[in-house]
């Protein structure tokens, strides 16, 4: 009789312990084959290949399209730098650095610093820093609406990405997604030790 309660006990323990090792490895190596093996491997007729190495090109594309459509967007970036708070700094960044221009230009020249009153030098920083202030929005609008044209996101990224090693695009993604991937892996051991719970409920029916 004690043999065969602890015969139970062993049985009733290992059969949700094997099945929690075998949900875990399973969803380990579905992982694992995400990434691995990195250049393709053929067994008599099927050929293994790592579902990111092989469809780097494919997924380089994609991430090139969803960054220039959905990401970065030319008009957000024209508004926030024409917005009235960017625009002041502008000003106040653009008025320090061309006083400091004329003052340092007047200094260097003796004649210039005797003869040229302080009232003016004032003068010319307050019209050179109205125009440039006038002018500001239509050249910042102007000056992205160049860089949109010429500056191509989705080749940027697609090629960015295509480059990418196998080594270096499997780090970018467990990089961000190493928590998710570690979460797959536990409830694949978990739902596999509630399964073999529930095959000895069924086996002792």
């Amino acid at each position: 009789m004690i043999l065969s309660i602890s015969l139970l006990s062993w049985k009733t323990w290992t059969v949700p312990l094997i099945g929690a090792f075998i949900g875990w490895i399973t969803n380990w190596l579905a992982i694992k084959m995400l990434f691995h093996p990195r250049r393709p491997v053929k067994i008599l007729f099927l050929t293994f290949h790592g579902i990111f190495p092989k469809n780097k090109p494919r997924i380089a594309e994609k991430l090139g399209t969803v960054v220039q459509r959905d990401l970065i967007n030319f008009s957000d970036i024209k508004g926030r730098l024409q917005d009235p708070d960017a625009l002041n700094n502008f000003k106040e960044q653009i008025a320090l650095r061309v006083d400091n221009a004329i003052r340092d230009r007047i200094e260097k020249s003796p004649l210039l610093d005797a003869i040229v009153p302080d009232q003016l030098i004032q003068s010319i920083h307050k019209t050179i820093v109205d125009e440039i202030e006038k002018n500001l929005p239509s050249v910042i609008g102007s000056s992205i609406d160049k860089i949109e044209e010429k500056l191509d996101i989705q080749e940027l990224v697609r090629n960015k990405v295509a480059n990418f090693s196998d080594e270096k695009l499997e780090q970018l993604l467990l990089d961000i997604t190493s928590k998710e991937f570690t979460f797959i892996e536990l409830i694949g051991g978990v739902l596999g030790f509630f399964i073999g719970i529930i095959q000895l409920i069924i086996s002792a029916l």
